[in-house]
C-alpha cells in the first residue's frame, strides 16, 4: 500500500477548512470560535479571540468594514450574521487589559516605517513584536492617520489615544512632522535593513508585488491604500501585517512566497449544504450596540459552518467518533506498525464499504476504496485477524462446494442465451422462491435459460482475500465459457457489483429488469396505494436500471412507493456489507437500527440480507419476491432469518429440488448422517448463532467424542467437555450423555491456532 498516496488523499477532506467568513476576513479572525464564546455568554473569552488576530482591538473592532458579512452563508436565510455588531458588543462587554508580556530581545536589524496610519502602525506593532528596531516617520503631528477620522463617531479621542499607547510609549522611535520624499527615501534605504511605505499615497509609481508587497527585489515594501486602492480599514491592517511577514523573511534570507497561499482574503473551498437550515431574521438592536442578551441571540443565528456531511450520514463514523482525515492517519499508523498492537484493525474491519461517504462528500473522498485497499494490504502482510472473516469465507467455500454449486442448461437445450444466477444468500433465506422464479423464466424466455448456483466471491473481496477472489472469478469465467458465454440474469445486488468490478466482459442483467420486461407474475395482488418505502441495496448505489425496475414492479403490483431520505445513489447500508455482520456484530446492529428508524412505513427490499437484518430488529420488511410469490404477506413481513445451519441446509435443498423437478435427477446424499440423537435448547442455539457455530461442526465434535473418547468428564455435573479442531477453528462442546440422547449445554470456539506445549 502506497502510504504517501494515502496521506495525500486526506487533503481531499475539507472538514477543517475555514468557514466563508473567516476566509473572507483578510486577517482571518476566528469568527466561529468568537461567536461560540458569545453564545456561552463569555464575552471576555470572545474578546481574547478577537485580540489574537486584530491589532488595536478596540479601535479596529469598532470600525471594521466587515467583508466577512458579505461572505456569510446565511445571507439568503434571514440575512448575514451581524458580525461587526457583535464585535462592537464584545469590545464594550468583554474588554480586559492585555497581560504584560516579556519583550523579545532585539535582533539587531533596523526597519523604517513611513506613515503612521492604519497599515503603518500595524506594521510597526508587528515588527516590534518580532524583535526589530522600528522607527516611524510621520508627516503629521500625531500617529493614527485615518483613525482620527472616526473620532466623535465610532471612536472617542480617549480610546484612540489609549489604544495607540503601545506605539507611543513602547520601544518604537517616532519622528513626527517628518515628510519623506523620494530623495530622502534613498537615504533611509541606506540606513535601514528594510523600509515599509504605508503613506496612503506615493507620488512615484512603485512596482509592488501584491503577494509579497515587495517593491522589485529591493529592501522596500509597501502596503495600505497604496496596494488596496480602497478605503477599507481591515484590508489596510491586512496589508501591513502581510508586508511584515515578507520583511521578516527577506531579512532572514528565506523564501518570500513559500506556504502563503491562503494569506489575505480568499474564497474557501468549504462547502455547506443549507437544505435543512431554517431562515432566521437578524436580531434588532434597542440601542447603539447590542446588549448582552441581544448579542447572544444574534450569535445563535450562526450556522457554525463545518463540513459534516459524511458524519451526519455514516453510522460507522459516528460509532468510532472519527472523520476521514483522522481515519486515514489511523490507517497510515496501522500500516506502519511493525511490532506492537494494530489498534485500527477493528475499525477498519467495521466499515461496510457502502460508499455513502464518497457520495455525500463535496470532494468525493470515498473511504470505501481506501478501506478495501487497506484490508488487502493487511492480508498481504499477514496482519489480518483470522477471526474477522473466517466464517464468511467458509460460508463462501460451502456455497462453491458440491453441496450447492451446480451448472445446468435448460432441459432440452444444448445451448442457452441466458443463465439464471440467484447468488448464495437468496437461496439460503428464501429457498422456496428459486424454483418458482426459474420456472417463470424458462416459461417466458424462448431463447433458453440455464442455471448456475454458487457464490460470486463477495466475501473474499470484502475480506481483502484477492487470492481467493481471483480463483473464484476464474471459476465463474470457466463455467461461463463452457456454456458458450450466455448473459447472466442476476438476482443478487452484490453479485451485480462484483460482476461489474471483476468481470466486465460478462454481460448481465438483473432479475428485476427481466421480470419487468416480460411482465413475469406481475398482477395486482393488493389494495391500491398501500405505502412501501424502498430500501435500495448499497451495492446498487449507481444502478439506476435496478432502482427503476424494482419500483415499477411494485407499482404494477398495486403498491404506492414513497422514497426514504437516503435513497438510490444516497442509500444506506443494512449492516451486512463489508462483512461487518461477522467482524463486528454489535456495530452491524447500529447500521440496522439507524436505517429502520428512518420511516414508520413497511420497507421493500430486493436483497435477502437486507430483509433478514431489518426483520431481526423488528422492522416489517418485504422482499420484492414476497410480493410476487409469497403465500402470506403478513407472515413474510416478519419471518425471521433461518439459522446459519439452516441456511446451509436450504442451499443444498435448493440444489436437490432443482435437479429433481427440472431434470428429473436424483441427487447423491449430500448430508453426512452421524447417527446421533442431539438435543439443543433454544439458549444454546442462540449461542451458536452469536458465536458463528454450525450444527454440522457440533455433530462432528460429538461424533469424535463418542467414537474416539476424546473428552473430559466432570463427576460433579456429570457433563462431558470435548473439543475438536476443524481447519483453523477449535470447537468446544459441553454436553450430557443421557438415555442415548446428547444434551448440549454450551458451545464455544477459538478462531485461532492454539499451540500445545
Amino acid at each position: 500500500m502506497d502510504l504517501n498516496k494515502l496521506l495525500i488523499k486526506q487533503d481531499l477532506c475539507i472538514e477543517d477548512r475555514p468557514s466563508a467568513c473567516i476566509a473572507a476576513c483578510p486577517i482571518h479572525m476566528d469568527i466561529k470560535t468568537f461567536i461560540e464564546e458569545i453564545e456561552k455568554s463569555d464575552f471576555k473569552k470572545a474578546y481574547k479571540v478577537m485580540a489574537k488576530k486584530v491589532p488595536f482591538t478596540r479601535l479596529i473592532g469598532s470600525i471594521c468594514d466587515h467583508p466577512c458579512e458579505n461572505a456569510c452563508v446565511r445571507n439568503g436565510l434571514g440575512g448575514a450574521v451581524n458580525i461587526h455588531e457583535l464585535e462592537k458588543a464584545v469590545v464594550k462587554l468583554g474588554f480586559s487589559s492585555a497581560k504584560r508580556t516579556i519583550p523579545i530581545p532585539k535582533n539587531g536589524k533596523k526597519v523604517a516605517v513611513l506613515g503612521a496610519g492604519i497599515s503603518g502602525v500595524t506594521a510597526a506593532f508587528d515588527l516590534d513584536k518580532k524583535g526589530y528596531d522600528v522607527t516611524i516617520y510621520e508627516k503629521s503631528e500625531k500617529i493614527g492617520g485615518r483613525l482620527w477620522e472616526f473620532e466623535g463617531k465610532q471612536l472617542s479621542k480617549e480610546l484612540i489615544e489609549e489604544e495607540l499607547q503601545v506605539i507611543n510609549k513602547g520601544n518604537i522611535k517616532i519622528n513626527l512632522n517628518h515628510t519623506v520624499d523620494s530623495s530622502e527615501l534613498e537615504k533611509i534605504l541606506n540606513i535601514y535593513d528594510a523600509v515599509y511605505i504605508g503613506t496612503g499615497i506615493w507620488k512615484e509609481n512603485l512596482k509592488i508585488d501584491l503577494k509579497t508587497f515587495q517593491v522589485g527585489d529591493t529592501a522596500l515594501f509597501a502596503g495600505g491604500r497604496i496596494t488596496t486602492n480602497n478605503d477599507s480599514v481591515i484590508f489596510s491592517v491586512s496589508s501591513g501585517r502581510r508586508a511584515v511577514v515578507s520583511i521578516d523573511r527577506y531579512l532572514q534570507k528565506v523564501s518570500l512566497t513559500v506556504a502563503r497561499e491562503n494569506e489575505g482574503a480568499y474564497e474557501t473551498n468549504l462547502k455547506i449544504k443549507l437544505d435543512d437550515i431554517e431562515s432566521v431574521e437578524a436580531i434588532e438592536k434597542t440601542s447603539l450596540e447590542y446588549n448582552e442578551q441581544e448579542a447572544i441571540k444574534e450569535a445563535g443565528r450562526c450556522i457554525k459552518c463545518q463540513c459534516n456531511e459524511c458524519i451526519k450520514a455514516c453510522t460507522h463514523f459516528k460509532k468510532f467518533d472519527i472523520k476521514p482525515k483522522r481515519y486515514i492517519r489511523v490507517i497510515n499508523h496501522n500500516e506502519s506498525v511493525i511490532l506492537g498492537d494494530h489498534y485500527g484493525n477493528k475499525m477498519i474491519n467495521s466499515c461496510t464499504e457502502c460508499g455513502l461517504c464518497g457520495e455525500v462528500c463535496p470532494s468525493s473522498l470515498n473511504m470505501k476504496n481506501i478501506v478495501q485497499e487497506t484490508r488487502e494490504s493487511m492480508v498481504e502482510r499477514g496482519k489480518m485477524p483470522v477471526s474477522a472473516h473466517d466464517f464468511a469465507l467458509k460460508d463462501m467455500e460451502f456455497s462453491n462446494s458440491k453441496y450447492f454449486s451446480m451448472v445446468k442448461n435448460q432441459p432440452g437445450y444444448e445451448s442457452v442465451k441466458y443463465v439464471f444466477y440467484p447468488g448464495c444468500q437468496l437461496p439460503a433465506s428464501s429457498p422456496e422462491y428459486i424454483g418458482k422464479v426459474y420456472a417463470d423464466l424458462i416459461n417466458n424466455i424462448s431463447d433458453g435459460v440455464g442455471i448456475m448456483l454458487g457464490c460470486c466471491g463477495a466475501p473474499a473481496d470484502w475480506s481483502g482475500r484477492q487470492d481467493l477472489m481471483q480463483k473464484n472469478i476464474q471459476d465463474i469465467r470457466n463455467k461461463w465459457n463452457d456454456m458458450n458465454r450466455p448473459t447472466f440474469i442476476l438476482a443478487c445486488s452484490t453479485c451485480c457489483s462484483v460482476f461489474e468490478k471483476y468481470m466486465p466482459e460478462i454481460e448481465f442483467i438483473s432479475l428485476w429488469e427481466v421480470i419487468e420486461k416480460y411482465s413475469i407474475n406481475i398482477n395486482s395482488k393488493t389494495k391500491e396505494n398501500t405505502v412501501l418505502n424502498v430500501h435500495d441495496a448499497c451495492t446498487t448505489r449507481y444502478n439506476n436500471k435496478i432502482h427503476g425496475s424494482v419500483r415499477n414492479i411494485a407499482v404494477k403490483l398495486g403498491y404506492k412507493i414513497e422514497e426514504l431520505k437516503f435513497t438510490k445513489e444516497k442509500t444506506k447500508c443494512c449492516g451486512y456489507g463489508g462483512l461487518v455482520y461477522f467482524a463486528n456484530r454489535e456495530h452491524s446492529k447500529d447500521f440496522i437500527k439507524d436505517r429502520i428508524q428512518e420511516s414508520k412505513d413497511d420497507y421493500l427490499v430486493y436483497c435477502s440480507m437486507c430483509k433478514d437484518l431489518f426483520i431481526s430488529e423488528g422492522k416489517r420488511t418485504f422482499h420484492i419476491l414476497d410480493l410476487m410469490y409469497g403465500e402470506s404477506l403478513e407472515e413474510a413481513s416478519l419471518r425471521k432469518a433461518p439459522t446459519l445451519s439452516k441456511r446451509h441446509e436450504n442451499r443444498t435443498r435448493v440444489k436437490i429440488n432443482l435437479l429433481k423437478n427440472f431434470w428429473n435427477e436424483e441427487s447423491e446424499n449430500l448430508k453426512i448422517d452421524y447417527d446421533l440423537k442431539i438435543n439443543i435448547s433454544d439458549n444454546v442455539q442462540n449461542q451458536m448463532e452469536d458465536r458463528l457455530i454450525l450444527l454440522g461442526d457440533i455433530e462432528k465434535a460429538l461424533f469424535n467424542a463418542k467414537t474416539n473418547k476424546e473428552r473430559f468428564f466432570n463427576p460433579q455435573s456429570s457433563h462431558y467437555l470435548t473439543r475438536m479442531r476443524i481447519d483453523n477453528v477449535t470447537y468446544w462442546v459441553e454436553y450430557e450423555d443421557k438415555d442415548d440422547e446428547l444434551l448440549v449445554h454450551s458451545v464455544y470456539t477459538h478462531r485461532m491456532e492454539v499451540v500445545e506445549g
